[in-house]
């Protein structure tokens, strides 16, 4: 079993599917559907949202140059002195081949990627300042930086998690490798990793396992969060609320969900997980978090789904703002990070390989 004999897991998974189930919250056009169970956690959460900040808008940085000759730019994140780091995928890309049906990689004779695929840039230009990570991915996705500027990768293809530190120093790996797996020891696929204040890891897992699962700081396995407890279908990014929520983005579900991810006993009330969903927003790739404000991008979904940005407050659960470049228009916009001080957000295209930046402004400027 998934969560190793542990006993407390599954009887915590049984009071969870008696909290969670049926509760979620649905968005259109910043309207919340009849029925909807809304005040059940309205009130806790406005304990945690900070009532004097108002949600900043995306505007494009014309004078912003994305480096040339990069691959398909699978993940972008902001580290703690405001540099933007990406992880991209050199000469690799993902096509129908790429893997077996028993999610295997079908193409470990060609050696890891040769060239740098963690690459720091200038916040101001987009020049290049250093880089990794050369020799050792196959197939990078998402990257994360936590609050001591520790990097954090997942390798599709690998089917492993890794930290390391802000030089390139290998920290902890997580799950086998070229192993796909559906243990608490193994993954198939993982897309994304958030880093909660207490340390806890959360790691999204991914295209094959559609879970969540929870690690201690020192990445002993905890548990998994399943079908058991909600429905996700590929869990594409994560990002952390201010009350240490986790949001997903939901891709195939067309939405973002937010829930409590860490217990500390049964005598702790857990709060029920609720859904975000807009007629606009089609497949979600992305989604960062900036003052409990979430900022999302979608993906090509269908003719009648524009590819934009949006801005959402998480608190009212309303869609406060739509974005994208003026200078072009999104194609496949993949990821998205902001700056910790509220200065900038970056979106990330695989296709182009390209990234944008925009300057985080107040909309009364």
């Amino acid at each position: 079993m998934a969560d190793g004999g542990n006993r407390f897991p599954r009887v915590l998974s049984v009071l969870a599917i008696v909290i969670f189930r049926g509760v979620t919250s649905n968005i259109d056009n910043g309207n919340f559907d009849d029925g909807n169970n809304f005040d059940e956690f309205e009130i806790p959460y406005r304990r945690f949202h900070d009532q004097s900040h108002t949600p900043l808008h995306p505007v494009e940085n014309h004078f912003w140059q994305s480096p040339k000759n990069l691959g398909e730019v699978s993940g972008v994140a902001v580290d703690p002195m405001g540099n933007l780091v990406i992880f991209h995928r050199g000469d690799r890309t993902w096509n129908y081949d790429t893997f077996n049906e028993d999610v295997e990689y079908q193409k470990k004779y060609r050696g890891p990627i040769r060239d740098n695929t963690v690459l720091t840039l200038d916040p101001k230009t987009g020049d290049i300042i250093s880089g990794w990570g050369n020799q050792t991915f196959y197939l990078p996705h998402g990257i994360h930086v936590d609050p001591f500027g520790n990097i954090w990768l997942t390798d599709i293809a690998l089917h492993q998690v890794f930290k390391y530190s802000a030089s390139g120093v290998p920290q902890l790996i997580l799950g086998q490798r070229f192993e796909p797996g559906s243990d608490i020891e193994h993954f198939c696929q993982p897309t994304s990793v958030a880093v909660l204040p207490g340390g806890e890891i959360v790691v999204a897992d991914g295209y094959c396992n559609n879970r969540l699962v929870l690690f201690d700081k020192r990445g002993n396995p905890k548990y998994t969060i399943d079908e058991r407890w909600i429905t996700l279908r590929i869990p594409h990014a994560l990002t952390v609320l201010p009350n240490r929520q986790v949001c997903v983005a939901d891709r195939e579900n067309w939405r973002i969900v937010c829930l409590d991810v860490t217990y500390s006993g049964f005598s702790q009330n857990v709060e029920p997980p609720y859904s975000i969903r807009h007629r606009q927003f089609g497949r979600i790739f992305g989604i960062v978090s900036y003052h409990g404000f979430i900022y999302a991008v979608n993906g090509v979904t269908s003719r009648n789904i524009p590819i934009q940005g949006f801005t959402i407050d998480s608190m009212n659960q309303n869609v406060t703002g739509y974005w994208s470049p003026e200078s072009s228009s999104f194609k496949t916009p993949h990821a998205i990070a902001v700056c910790p001080y509220g200065k900038a957000l970056y979106v990330s295209e695989i296709g182009p390989n390209k990234i944008w930046k925009f300057d985080l402004v107040s909309k009364s400027n």
